[in-house]
């Protein structure tokens, strides 16, 4: 078994009045692959002494970001892929950055930028749908 693919994992903050959205680097995703196939996954979280695994897990989120990757490599615009959970809505999204040199931790959200709804996806919203980034983000809650 060997870890492989580490994606950025960001948590969605609440849009501002501008419109914006802050994200926050939470850890990175590898992919646990045995052969051919993916068995897991493993996060990482940032101790004192850096970054390091955190917790092992398989489950539908696996099969599904799988899944949103090969879509998204076919995709004909270059992007950087990244993990962002949005806790209002109790989703994950394979986001999709448009600016490929960037190193994943820095966190804008980009009106070019994509999300890909994972499986399983909450009431009202379609896995695997790609959806431009201002349509997905939680607002603010008025005063």
């Amino acid at each position: 078994m060997r870890p492989e693919l580490p994606l950025p994992v960001h948590v969605l903050g609440r849009t501002t009045p501008d419109g914006t959205s802050s994200t926050r680097l939470a850890g990175w995703r590898f992919m646990i692959r045995g052969g051919e196939r993916t068995l897991a996954a493993a996060d990482t979280m940032l101790t004192p002494d850096g970054w390091a695994f955190s917790h092992f897990f398989e489950g539908p989120y696996i099969a599904s970001t799988e899944r949103a990757l090969r879509h998204a490599e076919a995709m004909p615009m270059p992007c950087q892929p990244r993990l962002l959970s949005v806790p209002e809505l109790y989703m994950l999204t394979l986001w999709l950055h448009g600016d490929c040199t960037d190193d994943g931790t820095e966190a804008p959200l980009a009106a070019t930028d994509l999300l890909v709804p994972l499986a399983p996806a909450p009431p009202g919203i379609a896995a695997h749908a790609r959806t431009a980034t201002p349509s997905c983000s939680p607002s603010s809650p008025t005063a």
